[in-house]
């Protein structure tokens, strides 16, 4: 039997865009699990799809807009989120119900934390990270660490008193197309939410993400060199610089090849920065 929404402690932040999205998304498995709800963002500039009989639960809600931009929709979904606590999604996941448990149970016992970062494997159990076995306090990350939006939750009231909100300049349709996940996740730590990585599995997600998909694509590597300068002001250059020369060995691309657009990305933190990050409304 599906939640009521006002049984709902942790909802599931889905954005998607248009009307393959939602079916796209009614065709994954939103699991009927006890205190999870289901909020749905679909960005539908042409007009106002029909929402899949699948999706018409008393667990799940859509909302439309007329937008564009994942972190746009990001932003809507945290505008019109409801429970204590939230987990960015996308559309083509297949979440698991112990995980979501598990993560109402961590966020009930753990007060002190703020936003957990957890697990995303394939069908076969595997995944293109490597995941630490023990928990860690996010601001001090193990080498070779990167987070991924669809495994951040979070106390929602504690995110929106401090204003945290998603870059509208990055991810899929925007400026950048890829590290909004990881400027939220700096803004988070950095405005003095707590963070903790646990590693618990809440779904499954086939194909590779953005940044790993498209590792060698210039646009993405000016997004990795103007996220680098943002999170290591210190340090933002020599890093980008090796950032370019891994990618280059991982790709096969030669080193300039990978190092120009990612030192264009490196150079708007310089010239356009405090535009790109001034704070969202």
């Amino acid at each position: 039997m599906p939640n009521y929404p006002e049984m709902t402690k942790l909802q599931v932040l889905i954005a998607t865009y248009g009307e393959d999205g939602l079916h796209r998304v009614s065709s994954h498995r939103l699991p009927e699990t006890e205190g999870v709800g289901y909020l749905i963002s679909c960005q539908s500039p042409d007009g106002r799809p029909t929402v899949p009989p699948g999706l018409r639960r008393l667990d799940v809600r859509v909302v439309f807009s007329r937008s564009k931009g994942l972190s746009v929709n990001r932003n809507i979904l945290l505008r019109e989120a409801s429970a204590p606590y939230c987990l960015l999604a996308d559309d083509d996941l297949d979440f698991i119900p112990e995980g979501l448990k598990e993560t109402i149970g961590i966020l009930d016992s753990s007060p002190d934390i703020d936003v957990i970062a957890m697990q995303y494997s394939d069908r076969e159990g595997k995944t293109e990270k490597r995941y630490p076995p023990h928990p860690f306090d996010l601001r001090y990350p193990p080498k070779g660490y990167f987070i991924s939006c669809v495994e951040l939750a979070f106390r929602r009231e504690r995110v929106m008193d401090r204003r945290i909100m998603f870059n509208e300049n990055f991810g899929v349709n925007c400026r950048y197309p890829c590290g909004e996940d990881d400027i939220w996740l700096h803004d988070a730590l950095h405005a003095g939410l707590n963070g903790e990585y646990r590693p618990v599995k809440i779904a499954i997600h086939d194909g590779d993400s953005t940044g790993i998909r498209d590792m060698g694509n210039p646009s993405v590597l000016r997004a990795q060199g103007l996220v680098i300068s943002r999170m290591n002001p210190l340090s933002g250059l020599p890093r980008t610089i090796l950032k370019a020369w891994r990618t280059s060995r991982i790709c096969g691309s030669g080193f300039m090849r990978c190092l120009l657009p990612a030192l264009s990305g490196w150079k708007d933190s310089l010239t356009q920065g405090k535009e790109i990050f001034k704070p969202q409304q």
